[in-house]
């Protein structure tokens, strides 16, 4: 029986490896992509989307060592002091980015100026607004499954970044239906917020060691803990 649950958590292990592989893929095309887009319209919150991704891909990173560490290995005791360490980078990435974008943002709205249209920064948004909800979904099952804090908080990540893209959706659409010059400095203050949400709990993490849970997933508190987390 317990070879039968071990070679069953070995199996959701490797399928979560496949699902975060999936993840980081999507994440580094999105950040580029958007990256890019927003070099050529000038996009405060397409900047902000895609450097927020580019932080996400780092979190993911060790994520999918962790999850791999797992699967090949009996000892767990670094995975912990890793986490605590990149969550202490990874929290001030976020505020200094939250900063700048801020910055960026006043400087924008007091300059009245907006940005142009941008075809391939709207479609990552819808892109990205129907795929990072998927994938929230399928790492939270995984999570649940394997009893993994750190899978858990790495779905509530996703589905931050989905309602990050839904913002950016939002603030394109209404750019291009009104020509709103002031709604892109809005998108972007309206993803400064999601990103200081996630400053926060990354920093909370770093100073107690706890894993990083966020708020927006009230059950994942209740979920057992586990040496995958």
């Amino acid at each position: 029986m317990a070879q039968q649950a071990e070679a069953r958590r070995i199996s959701w292990l490797v399928l979560a490896l496949w699902v975060e592989t999936a993840s980081l893929l999507w994440i580094l095309a999105e950040a580029a992509l958007s990256g890019f887009a927003a070099m050529r319209a000038g996009s405060l919150a397409l900047s902000a989307f895609s450097a927020d991704s580019g932080i996400e891909f780092v979190s993911g990173v060790i994520l999918w060592v962790r999850l791999w560490w797992e699967q090949s290995h009996p000892d767990h005791g670094w995975v912990d002091r890793v986490e605590r360490v990149s969550s202490a980078l990874v929290a001030g990435c976020l505020f200094s980015l939250a900063g700048f974008i801020s910055f960026q943002a006043g400087q924008a709205l007091a300059m009245r100026s907006g940005m142009l249209e941008s075809p391939l920064g709207l479609a990552v948004a819808v892109a990205s607004s129907l795929v990072t909800p998927w994938l929230a979904f399928v790492k939270r099952r995984l999570g649940r499954k394997l009893h993994s804090q750190a899978l858990l908080g790495d779905a509530a990540c996703s589905m931050t970044c989905a309602c990050m893209a839904w913002a950016l959706l939002a603030g394109l659409l209404l750019q291009w239906a009104f020509g709103w010059w002031w709604v892109d400095a809005a998108a972007a203050l309206g993803i400064v917020a999601f990103v200081l949400r996630e400053a926060w709990e990354s920093a909370e993490a770093a100073w107690s060691g706890a894993p990083h849970l966020h708020h927006h997933l009230p059950d994942s508190a209740s979920e057992p803990p586990s040496s995958s987390s």
